[in-house]
């Protein structure tokens, strides 16, 4: 909380974060940090106008909701709801139903259309560091939804795969029959309703989910940039309040994710998607109404938004005082309980995607309402922790919310697992109020950035207070299915509905559940109030050790779980446990033979040429050592080129063919270069085989030193 201000002050010195006065919690409390942890922080219960100015990180005055400013953030809100809500609302009808992914693949699309928030941090420090035409935040909206303009409008235009069951066919299926086509059993099915199934749905699905990715990472770096500027107007605003503009912001996002909820609820509810209407919209023209809201919130960063021309700052001294930041106790502490604490409540299991679908036989048009429900359910929460909960006991409240959701949810999935109740409404109708602990944790995390930043990182704080958890669920995601991949939890085996199936769902459920509940022990590293937060932060101390490991976790967690993710989408590595397969790659298909045909001639070639670098280029040709290293860079350095290969292979196929063609460009590009250096003689080597023999290794060892001085004569 800021100093009092005495009369005739020099107002320069409020240019900054007002941090908590030490004199005034001294005065409010004697006590140490250790008897903090265990009673409540204090916090003044005066009046809403006694607290006009009392408690601002900085100057200026709270933001009115209702002015163009507020108006202007608000609608980049409402954008990033709409894009945010439609993707991943896609999961169910499209990607499970439609294209019939298994589900740890549906759990990987889940995953890469969020993984951008994961790089959260990285765009913050941008926005901090790099004002474009003078602007830190105005400019990178803009650039943000022109990304995801372009990707929306690649899928929009590219035709969507047909669906894995026709219309026709899922009409004449009974429930039972389509869970076993589902299943891959195709012995109930004609010989023409066999030719009906597209067991080729999901093999062009790729294009779809990397444009899905980065229209998300569009979406996310208008995101950042709104974000900062929302923590720059929170930190205006009085102790008592400070929450209220967040509150709104977040609330009105989620609330705006309701409408692409409903389109996907209503118009892909046809056969083809596991519903029961007659029609349904193309999946194409639901890519393009989501430009709209793109466009409206270009029109609002334009017109509504304001915001003063900056200086760019030096980067090493921006650099150096994040680090100073993130040494802090209050930083990775509160890091530490995000990552934690997420990466255990986040836990879930692969069966929980597709147990709707084969057990509880949920349609799309009910799992798309009780979705809207649960995210009007979201919406409300925090609107009304905004309202009244603004100094509410953060661990509390927690602890509360997740014993609560653990105990309902098992309730609901037990009973449908073995059979007693398998209804639609009620499996869903139990899973409703899931995401409410989640929206808590959200808003309270939220709450720490804006009591975190510095003036100038507000960008890379909010973001990376943030991203810890964006972080946590995926790597949450790879660990529940490395280990969901030792039960028999597939499609095909929850078809069979056996006993021995259900003790398998049952044992995995355990799992989950018991780490939602260990999620509760890591709550004592979270402050119970804003107070507490600011105490930390100027008492708590720092270390140069946590802010490593803050680091290289980081680093480390996001390249291992977005190539894992990655691994699970391509049938050649999808058979990984840690890519949620079951670890048995089918070796006795001819396809698979083929493959490994490949990496037979790629294994050869790979060890022939660079074991060529001692005998012949070190010994015969007598290179010096740079000039063998050179060979032996140049010869793998067609390595660090594979991404634009991948590129191009990806954008650019042959004869409607992605892959096979450049497999043989390659090999004869690879048989051309090995054919002229056979067929063109080689050099003599540096020392004949006669000389060789004459020579003791000591005199050898001079001449390749190109010293000729001994036995000249002999010579």
């Amino acid at each position: 909380m800021r100093q009092s201000q005495k009369k005739g002050s020099n107002t320069s010195k409020n240019e900054g974060i007002w941090l908590y006065d030490e004199a005034t919690y001294a005065a409010d409390m004697a006590m140490t940090f250790a008897e903090i942890d265990e009673e409540d922080y204090p916090r003044k219960t005066t009046t809403s106008e006694k607290f006009d100015m009392d408690g601002a990180l900085r100057p200026g005055g709270a933001i009115d909701l209702t002015s163009r400013e507020a108006i202007g953030l608000l609608g980049q809100y409402v954008a990033v709801g709409m894009v945010y809500g439609f993707l991943p609302a896609l999961q169910y009808p499209v990607f499970t139903q439609y294209l019939n992914f298994d589900g740890y693949e549906v759990a990987s699309y889940s995953t890469l259309v969020t993984i951008s928030w994961s790089l959260k941090i990285f765009v913050g420090i941008i926005t901090d560091c790099f004002p474009l035409f003078g602007l830190k935040r105005k400019p990178y909206m803009i650039i943000g939804w022109l990304i995801c303009i372009v990707a929306l409008s690649a899928m929009t235009f590219n035709p969507f795969p047909k669906p894995y069951l026709s219309r026709e066919l899922a009409q004449q299926l009974s429930p039972n029959a389509t869970d076993m086509v589902r299943g891959g059993d195709f012995s109930k099915l004609t010989t023409s309703q066999v030719a009906m199934v597209n067991q080729d749905a999901k093999s062009n699905s790729l294009y779809y989910i990397l444009l899905s990715a980065l229209a998300s990472l569009g979406y996310v770096i208008a995101d950042v940039a709104a974000d900062a500027m929302v923590v720059q107007y929170a930190q205006r605003e009085a102790l008592a309040v400070r929450g209220q503009l967040q509150s709104a912001v977040y609330g009105t996002r989620f609330a705006a994710s309701l409408l692409p909820q409903v389109l996907t609820g209503f118009c892909l509810n046809g056969p083809e998607f596991g519903g029961s209407f007659d029609w349904s919209l193309s999946i194409n023209l639901l890519y393009g109404v989501m430009l709209l809201p793109c466009g409206f919130a270009i029109w609002c960063t334009i017109f509504l938004i304001k915001e003063e021309r900056e200086l760019q700052p030096v980067f090493s001294n921006y650099m150096g005082s994040l680090w100073k930041l993130l040494q802090l106790r209050v930083t990775y502490q509160i890091c530490a309980f995000r990552f934690l604490s997420n990466l255990c409540f986040d836990f879930d299991a692969t069966v929980s995607n597709i147990m709707p679908m084969i057990w509880a036989h949920v349609q799309p048009l009910t799992s798309s309402w009780f979705d809207i429900l649960n995210t009007v359910l979201i919406s409300v929460c925090i609107f009304c922790v905004g309202r009244w909960g603004l100094n509410m006991n953060w661990r509390y409240t927690i602890a509360l919310a997740t014993i609560g959701i653990v105990v309902i949810d098992a309730t609901i999935v037990f009973l449908t697992t073995w059979n007693v109740v398998r209804n639609q409404y009620f499996f869903m109708g139990g899973m409703t109020p899931d995401a409410l602990p989640n929206a808590v944790r959200f808003v309270i995390s939220a709450y720490c950035a804006v009591e975190i930043a510095d003036i100038g990182n507000e960008g890379a704080i909010i973001s990376l207070i943030t991203t810890i958890v964006n972080l946590a669920d995926p790597v949450s995601t790879v660990i529940y299915k490395y280990i969901d991949s030792f039960f028999d939890t597939s499609t095909e085996e929850l078809a069979k509905d056996t006993e021995e199936v259900r003790w398998q769902v049952t044992y995995v459920l355990l799992i989950a559940f018991g780490m939602q509940l260990l999620s509760l022990v890591f709550l004592p590293l979270l402050p119970q109030q804003k107070v507490a937060i600011q105490w930390l932060k100027r008492r708590g101390g720092s270390s140069k050790c946590a802010a490593v490991v803050i680091v290289l976790v980081y680093f480390i967690t996001l390249t291992f779980s977005v190539a894992t993710n990655i691994m699970s989408l391509y049938p050649s590595t999808s058979c990984y446990r840690i890519a949620g397969g079951d670890g048995q790659p089918v070796l006795s298909h001819s396809e698979a033979i083929g493959l490994l045909g490949q990496y037979v001639a790629v294994g050869m070639i790979l060890g022939f040429i660079p074991s060529l670098g001692y005998p012949v280029f070190t010994q015969y040709l007598n290179f010096n050592g740079y000039e063998s290293a050179s060979y032996s860079i140049l010869v793998t350095i067609s390595w660090s080129l594979k991404f634009f290969v991948g590129i191009f292979t990806d954008c650019f196929s042959l004869f409607g063919l992605k892959r096979k063609p450049y497999m043989i460009a390659g090999w004869f590009v690879c048989i051309v270069a090995l054919a002229v250096i056979t067929f063109t003689p080689f050099p003599q080597p540096y020392i004949s085989r006669e000389l060789a023999q004459q020579l003791s290794p000591n005199v050898t060892d001079m001449i390749r030193g190109g010293d000729f001085s001994r036995h000249k004569k002999q010579w």
